[in-house]
């Protein structure tokens, strides 16, 4: 998640490894800083405030300032991801050349993402880890070094933008996302009526093989499998945060009958319902997590 820039310094680089299910409890903001994130491995659904954006492995997103966003999971996959923030003062010198006034613009006021193919996934491996090896010996060259290695990815990213802009297949790509991400958000607001393949297909506007094929190419989860996951992890934070009684709990979460949630459950955490509210009660729970 971002963190402020060092006093002095014009930009920053992570490194993150994330849990399967990890969440973000709250929002997080760009204020005075641009930033650029890859995911490596895995998937993520990130809420913008003007949409939802779904991040999977070779997904490269520029972003722009005063942007509050907060990332969820999408499947019980592990993450990988690296974060650059940086400032203008980074890149000045390209903003000259292709002459516009702000990265914003550049951008045109919101996140741009890009999928990289694999031969592109490996260059912009390559350029970030330079920026790591830099970064880790940081001196006073450091900037100046980072700067011309930060241009260079940019540079690489706009390029590919356009590339995938004009194939039918990235276009394609976008409208399954799309249709991912309603499905998705429609699953989650609907839980407690336990959503068919069926409803949540007719929601999305497409038929309910072609949702099935989403799920399975998207997330390699079938959609059951992923309606009763979500369930489950409701659930989880029911338990934490309320006093609801088993019957209650199970009910919100869609589970038609106690013994159905507690063996699912189980399956899931290892632990039956009453154990996970006994470990993790008064706890802060961040989604499968602590």
């Amino acid at each position: 998640m971002p963190y402020p820039l060092k006093a002095g310094y014009h930009f920053h680089y992570s490194r993150f490894r994330r849990p399967p299910y990890y969440e973000m409890p709250a929002a997080e903001a760009y204020t005075d800083f641009y930033g650029i994130s890859y995911t490596i491995c895995g998937d993520n659904l990130c809420y913008f405030p003007d949409g939802v954006s779904v991040f999977q492995t070779g997904d490269l997103s520029l972003i722009p300032q005063n942007v509050y966003f907060r990332t969820s999971y999408l499947s019980d996959m592990p993450r990988e991801e690296i974060l650059l923030k940086f400032t203008g003062d980074m890149i000045s010198d390209l903003l000259q050349v292709l002459k516009v006034d702000s990265f914003d613009e550049l951008l045109g006021g919101r996140e741009l993402i890009v999928h990289l193919s694999g031969k592109d996934q490996e260059a912009v491996l390559r350029i970030m880890e330079e920026m790591e090896q830099e970064w880790n010996s940081y001196n006073q060259y450091s900037e100046i070094i980072l700067k011309g290695l930060l241009n260079k990815l940019i540079i690489l990213c706009l390029d590919r933008r356009k590339d995938t802009q004009k194939g039918a297949a990235g276009t394609r790509r976008e409208k399954k996302k799309e249709r991912l991400i309603e499905a998705i958000e429609y699953i989650r607001s609907h839980l407690a009526q336990s959503p068919s393949l069926e409803e949540t297909a007719e929601h999305v506007r497409i038929s309910p093989s072609y949702l099935s094929k989403i799920f399975i190419s998207c997330l390699h989860t079938p959609y059951s499998v992923f309606v009763v996951n979500e369930k489950v992890l409701y659930a989880e934070k029911l338990l934490v945060d309320s006093n609801g009684s088993m019957a209650e709990i199970a009910g919100k979460a869609g589970f038609p009958s106690n013994t159905y949630f507690s063996d699912c459950f189980k399956r899931m955490t290892g632990m039956s319902p009453l154990q996970f509210r006994k470990a993790y009660k008064g706890t802060m729970w961040n989604g499968g997590f602590l």
